[in-house]
């Protein structure tokens, strides 16, 4: 009886495994969709730093740089309501001084057969948000913006109504009650609130330190449209990003059209990191809900902690929080889809796990064969890992298929477990 609740629970968890939230596989990111046509037309791309823009004020970006080319593509992308312009700085033949507007937030600019400016000039015609810089570098020109992103161009038809201004929020104390509510139910812990200060600009930061786990934080403006406030009734939209301070590596962002902002990150070590927020309303109170998970015991120690991250952000997304025992395979590999073979029990139950071990890709896929069956995780989870559930029936043989598709160097390590029903009765 305790067989026949093994192979029908890790049954249903296979088949929720195989079919992803595509929200979470970022196909409405525009960021992700420039990334991946650019790269699949072969070009070498930079994403910059995010960089907030207020009204009234000019932003000088020093573009990175990148291996030499025939062509340079630049992107400026901002919120769809956000209206900026840019000048490329003095000093460069072409365009120089010259204002070229974006367009449903958005600014494409592409040089062939010459070298591009070192730096232009970024300012805000109206509102203020999160701008991305994208460089491309390419042996020809690429895909134009209006094709990658129809919807950013008048081409495309009207867009639909920006939102307007929503009822007063709940307070923030009652919001981060929810939060944490929800957050236990999913198996957190919760930490203590914190607070951070917006300035007279509407933007802050704050600092934290993360012991290694995933951590979530949930960043909770205070509504001045409430009885006790100011009465101003403008539409709220808090932004926020989380960076590395060691190496200012971008951690995790949210530019979300919404009030407050949400931030999840996992790390395999103690890790400082620096919050920046743009979008409070000035010289508010901004409060910060934190809630985390532990890693999971058995994870793949020789890949190293930031593997041990990336894994465990995969496991957390397809909700198992724990691991019974270690993996009896191991297996590392890289670019392209490499097949990987490996003996199982019969009536036994099993969990594989792939994350990027190095380098990054734009899509990481994984598929186990098992009799005439096929379990598969075909999108992935941020393009860092993929995980599938099976069970073998009669079967001592599984076939395992790892695609992971990016430039060089990239790498990836495979991981599979014998579980039983209790793992997932209790990650549920």
């Amino acid at each position: 009886m305790r067989l026949r609740r093994a192979v029908v629970a890790a049954a249903v968890v296979a088949a929720a495994l195989g079919t992803v939230d595509e929200a979470g596989a970022g196909l409405d990111d525009p960021v992700g969709r420039l990334l991946r046509t650019w790269r699949t037309s072969g070009a070498s791309v930079v994403v910059d730093r995010t960089r907030f823009l207020f009204e009234d004020e000019t932003t000088a970006v020093t573009l990175p740089t990148s291996p030499p080319a025939q062509c340079t593509t630049v992107v400026f992308l901002g919120a769809r309501g956000l209206g900026f312009h840019v000048r490329v700085a003095e000093g460069h033949d072409d365009g120089a001084g010259k204002k070229i507007p974006s367009e449903a937030g958005a600014v494409s600019l592409q040089w062939c057969g010459e070298e591009p400016p070192r730096r232009v000039l970024l300012a805000s015609d109206s509102g203020r948000g999160a701008v991305e810089t994208l460089v491309a570098r390419s042996a020809g020109p690429l895909p134009p913006l209006r094709v990658v992103l129809p919807e950013r161009t008048s081409g495309a038809g009207n867009p639909g109504p920006e939102p307007g201004t929503l009822e007063a929020l709940s307070s923030a104390q009652s919001r981060a009650e929810i939060a944490e509510g929800r957050a236990r139910l999913d198996g957190a812990f919760i930490d203590a609130r914190a607070t951070w200060q917006a300035g007279a600009d509407g933007a802050g930061a704050g600092h934290e330190t993360l012991e290694p786990g995933c951590h979530r934080l949930r960043l909770l403006v205070t509504d001045p449209r409430s009885p006790r406030a100011s009465g101003r009734r403008a539409r709220l939209d808090l932004d926020a990003e989380m960076r590395d301070e060691a190496d200012d590596r971008l951690l995790a962002r949210d530019r979300s059209d919404a009030p407050d902002a949400e931030l999840g990150v996992c790390v395999g070590e103690p890790t400082r990191v620096e919050v920046v927020f743009v979008g409070s309303p000035p010289g508010a109170p901004v409060l910060v809900v934190r809630s985390s998970w532990s890693l999971p015991h058995y994870l793949p120690s020789l890949w190293g902690p930031e593997t041990d991250a990336r894994m465990a952000r995969v496991l957390l997304a397809r909700h198992v929080r724990w691991l019974p025992r270690p993996p009896f395979v191991l297996v590392q590999g890289g670019s392209g889809g490499t097949p990987v073979p490996f003996s199982i029990e019969p009536g036994g139950c099993y969990l594989a796990a792939v994350s990027l071990v190095q380098g990054s890709a734009r899509a990481v896929a994984l598929r186990v064969h098992v009799g005439g069956e096929d379990v598969f995780d075909d999108r992935g989870i941020d393009e860092i890992g993929a995980a599938v559930a099976f069970c073998a029936g009669e079967h001592d043989r599984a076939l395992a298929h790892v695609e992971v598709h990016g430039a060089p160097p990239v790498g990836w390590g495979l991981a599979v477990y014998r579980i039983d029903d209790d793992v997932w009765e209790g990650s549920r």
